[in-house]
């Protein structure tokens, strides 16, 4: 009998087949997403990428060798959806009687840009636990997308400036799409932000945006403006600066999940976020039913207390050392 173990370097053995979930450090390595905190197996150059299309494009990878593959000698590989970015995918691994699911980075609820996470049942869980603390609570997306799109909106047919902060890939595209259906808006971005959008566009999303430094954006910055740019770049200096070279009023704003417990030196912090909130990992797990949950990703200890409270089976992933997954 083939064994499936799970070690404490986010690696998941199969056999003679080693994974790495997220971390580049074998040469097969599975990328649920184009953030460079999950892309070290592309740039270490894992022999073997297994990934969406979107996130091989995201990640900047033309390899033909480096696909997304399905099978592994004798055991079933799937991507699911994740709900987190356009391309995020779950690891379902399917082979010898047993099922093992790596959540990567998830949202039980559709985006503008992202379809929400597939869940189905499994015997084995490693599930994100960024927001995994039964205080973090976020209000629905439609709800948060309405205020961002009303506070924008007021300010720009004020003949104001508006600038919204968020994850160049991710986040911004999200704000584009809001920016675009609630307010009508089509907001100034930055080279990085328009080369990532571009992609996003290339699988459909449709977003509508004007990049920095061209004549069309010249003209926009006439008038009153709406600009999305990295968050690490939105904070009150940037306003005095801007309003200083505009001769405008400028209001600042961010959007992340950590608009609920962290203060930003901006005008709005908005609690729009990619991952699953504490309800939102507690209906997973009931949901997939999973003998065992491993948490990773942040709070995994705090996560895996408050899981044990409620009868759930978990442990922080760097507990996994050695362990053998076998369903009983």
């Amino acid at each position: 009998m083939v064994t499936m173990l799970l070690d404490s370097e986010m690696s998941l053995r199969l056999g003679d087949y080693k994974i790495a979930l997220d971390t580049g450090k074998t040469d097969i390595c599975f990328v649920s997403h184009a953030h460079s905190d999950h892309t070290r197996g592309v740039r270490r150059n894992s022999k073997t990428i297994i990934a969406s299309p979107e996130t091989l494009a995201l990640a900047g990878v033309s390899d033909p060798n480096k696909l997304e593959k399905n099978t592994l000698a004798g055991y079933g590989l799937k991507l699911l959806p994740s709900g987190h970015v356009l391309g995020s995918r779950q690891l379902r691994v399917e082979g010898d009687g047993k099922v093992f699911t790596y959540t990567g980075d998830f949202k039980l609820d559709d985006s503008l840009t992202a379809k929400k996470a597939v869940v189905k049942e499994t015997d084995y869980l490693l599930l994100e636990g960024t927001y995994g603390n039964p205080h973090v609570a976020f209000p629905s997306r439609k709800e948060t997308y309405e205020e961002i799109a009303s506070w924008a909106r007021k300010h720009y047919e004020n003949g104001e400036i508006v600038v919204l902060g968020g994850y160049a890939l991710g986040k911004a595209q999200e704000l584009i799409a809001c920016l675009n259906k609630y307010a009508g808006i089509t907001p100034v971005v930055t080279e990085r932000i328009a080369e990532v959008s571009a992609t996003y566009n290339d699988f459909g999303s449709g977003l509508k945006f004007i990049k920095t430094d061209t004549q069309e954006a010249q003209e926009e910055m006439k008038g009153g403006f709406v600009s999305v740019i990295p968050q690490n770049k939105v904070n009150w200096e940037l306003a005095v600066n801007l309003s200083k070279l505009y001769k405008k009023s400028v209001y600042t704003g961010v959007a992340t999940g950590w608009a609920t417990r962290v203060r930003f030196p901006v005008d709005k912090a908005f609690p729009l976020s990619d991952h699953a909130d504490f309800e939102q990992i507690l209906e997973y797990i009931e949901r997939a039913d999973p003998r065992r949950v491993y948490c990773t990703h942040g709070n995994d200890e705090r996560l895996a207390l408050e899981l044990k409270k409620l009868g759930v089976n978990a442990v922080p992933a760097k507990q996994a050392a050695q362990m053998v997954l076998e369903v009983k």
